[in-house]
């Protein structure tokens, strides 16, 4: 049987994988900067990259922060409540900008963690590995249910099998 399609095929997939989060990374590290210039000179164009920003933090799993507000009712009275560091991030004030600038840091770690596993054979093994229980969490289907991890063993018994059939393994212990 002829490998050469399916290595090629992977190699695609490889270097597909490689260059989207190569894109990624540098995409936020020039988004940092943008933040950074708006921290320094309130420019109002800033506004523009905050739905890019979110959902670049989002595509990295980064979780929101939540940002302490108070407001005077008046009489003595205060309002207070959490927001949003999120869709607060255009605000100056040192109680989004450190956290923020920390998100920035973290979705460039993630994007990078992501460019090694591609030409990582070791994430390529556990990949092909926990495949079913991928799928399952790309589905929605958290993975610590028992489902998941029962269709987990079938998935490794047939493909042990499959595999050991493949190499004759099955022929041998049979005579």
């Amino acid at each position: 049987m002829n490998y050469l399609p399916y290595l090629y095929s992977f190699l695609v997939i490889m270097l597909v994988r490689l260059i989207i989060n190569l894109y990624k990374y540098f995409r936020i590290q020039a988004l940092y900067k943008k933040y950074i210039d708006y921290i320094k000179n309130d420019t109002l164009s800033f506004a523009e990259y905050k739905s890019e920003i979110k959902s670049l933090f989002q595509e990295a799993e980064i979780k929101d922060f939540g940002v302490q507000y108070q407001e005077r009712l008046g009489y003595g009275r205060l309002a207070e409540a959490t927001v949003s560091g999120f869709e607060n991030m255009t605000y100056r004030g040192e109680n989004v900008f450190i956290p923020m600038r920390m998100r920035f840091f973290e979705a460039k770690g993630v994007f990078r963690k992501r460019c090694y596993d591609s030409i990582n054979p070791l994430f390529w093994i556990e990949f092909l590995v926990k495949l079913p229980e991928h799928l399952f969490k790309y589905f929605g289907v958290l993975p610590e249910k028992v489902i998941v991890k029962i269709f987990l063993v079938i998935y490794w018994l047939v493909a042990l099998f499959f595999g050991a059939k493949k190499l004759d393994i099955v022929e041998l212990l049979t005579k």
